[in-house]
């Protein structure tokens, strides 16, 4: 059974890691509707993959209580130390990945930011940056 939880997991991860290969792609591209729609994939993946970690945790957790005496290592089998290893390595490089996605968000956020406040000029009262009292981007007379 813990072979099956891990085998899913990773195949979880993996498919969060595609996704978010695929965000970068698109957030590069200026691409939003593919990102939004991705958005809804992704929860879901990560809702199966929390739960299919959740049960992997409470079959080790069993096995653990079942054999007090004995370390992990020494209660699974080399696939699923291996796979375990596999499992480690995904969430390292789904991290890279997001950590990586998460700079390339923060930048089209202050660009589109800077690029506001320059069409609408905040002015600074108090300390504070404040809109002018009239938006208008365009005054049409006909």
């Amino acid at each position: 059974m813990i072979n099956h939880y891990l085998k899913s997991s990773i195949e979880n991860i993996e498919k969060l890691i595609a996704l978010t290969l695929d965000d970068i792609k698109d957030i590069k591209q200026a691409n939003n509707d593919a990102i939004y729609k991705r958005t809804k994939i992704k929860d879901e993946v990560i809702s199966i993959f929390e739960s299919q970690k959740s049960l992997l945790d409470n079959e080790l957790v069993k096995l653990m209580n079942n054999n007090k005496d004995k370390e992990l290592s020494e209660l699974l089998g080399s696939d699923e130390k291996e796979s375990l290893e596999l499992l480690k390595s995904k969430l390292q490089e789904l991290h890279k990945l997001n950590k990586r996605y998460a700079r390339l968000v923060i930048a089209v956020n202050e660009f589109y930011t800077s690029l506001f406040d320059k069409i609408f000029s905040p002015e600074i009262e108090n300390y504070k940056k404040t809109n002018p009292k009239s938006l208008t981007l365009l005054k049409v007379s006909a």
